[in-house]
């Protein structure tokens, strides 16, 4: 029994091991600095989002709750925790940052103790501000998405006169958030980016389509289509910067495409790497984007494009530390943020 119990410890000492080695950590990279490895504030952590300040946000999974909680990080402080959407904690409570404007304001969505998922707006003085309480399910899809500088936010929230979910615009003041309402009278919309003029791109789902489609909303025109991806059975828009560049990404049946779009001209392709998948995940103002690329031999490596139209550079080129990365947030500085697994 004794040889048993000693065997199982080893066994569960190799596995948490094992585990340690093999937990991603959130990392801030620049070319003059290099990799900085974020550390954790329990096992895994991811960053998502980081502003021209070097301020950085994004999860981190505590070693004894199941679900993620969010953080914000600065050269100066460290990670700090940001607590949970309307207070409290508990095993199953989630927060998920997704965005951070340049005063460091942060939104994402998350779930409460009450087990209610709802948008947030996050401010270092004034805590959590919660939006999308309609619904008690715990996965009713309300999200906050973006941020931009004038705190003007969107993502998708279910509102009273619709049993689906809408893009919406939301800002600090308004007594409700407003309803973008979808293409030409469909059933979903879901906002992903918002540029400081407040245009705003991301996923639609039109009337008589089951296909998402790359969605455009301006004050001005509303929401449109703002253009199709053959045969792709699902696409959205992921960003958009000030020059109206946005980019995204689609689904075909065999293959992931990237895309960018300036602010008149038709969508083009972002070239890869020879794979059969390509994904955008943010670009920043001077029109760099980020993102993804399998190559031939079918590995996806971590990419930048310097311009829309150009080849995409493998980062690993730039510091080996990518090799085993993902990116997802770029700031006009271009500090690149992330995942990576430290060897």
């Amino acid at each position: 029994m004794k040889k048993r119990l000693l065997l199982l410890c080893s066994i569960l000492f190799l596995a948490n091991l094992e585990n340690a080695r093999s937990a991603s950590h959130a990392f801030i990279w620049d070319s003059t600095d290099g990799f900085r490895d974020l550390g954790s504030l329990g096992l895994d952590s991811i960053a998502f989002a980081v502003n021209d300040s070097g301020t950085v946000t994004g999860y981190y999974v505590p070693v004894d709750k199941f679900y993620q909680h969010g953080f914000v990080w600065t050269a100066a402080t460290g990670m700090v925790d940001i607590g949970i959407p309307g207070g409290g904690d508990s095993t199953t409570a989630v927060c998920q940052p997704t965005a951070i404007n340049a005063a460091g304001h942060i939104v994402g969505y998350g779930r409460q103790v009450d087990g209610t998922q709802v948008a947030f707006y996050w401010t270092s003085t004034e805590g959590f501000t919660t939006l999308g309480t309609l619904s008690g399910s715990p996965d009713n899809g309300n999200t906050a998405y973006a941020i931009n500088d004038l705190d003007q936010v969107t993502g998708n929230l279910r509102f009273r006169r619709s049993p689906s979910y809408h893009a919406y615009l939301w800002s600090p003041g308004m007594p409700a958030p407003r309803d973008l309402g979808t293409v030409d009278g469909g059933d979903y919309s879901v906002g992903y980016g918002i540029n400081n003029s407040g245009r705003i791109v991301g996923a639609a789902v039109a009337s008589n389509s089951t296909v998402w489609q790359v969605m455009n909303w301006m004050r001005r025109s509303g929401m449109t289509i703002l253009g199709t991806i053959p045969d792709s059975i699902y696409a959205q828009g992921k960003a958009v910067n000030d020059a109206g560049q946005a980019i995204g990404y689609g689904y075909t049946d065999t293959s992931g495409v990237g895309f960018y779009k300036s602010a008149r001209g038709e969508i083009k392709f972002l070239r890869g790497l020879g794979g059969n998948s390509i994904y955008a995940t943010a670009i920043n103002q001077q029109g760099i984007i980020i993102g993804s690329a399998t190559d031939t031999t079918g590995k996806t490596n971590a990419v930048m494009w310097p311009t829309p139209g150009g080849r995409p550079v493998e980062l690993e080129t730039l510091d080996p530390a990518f090799s085993t990365a993902s990116v997802y947030g770029i700031n006009s500085l271009g500090q690149i943020v992330g995942e990576y697994f430290p060897q």
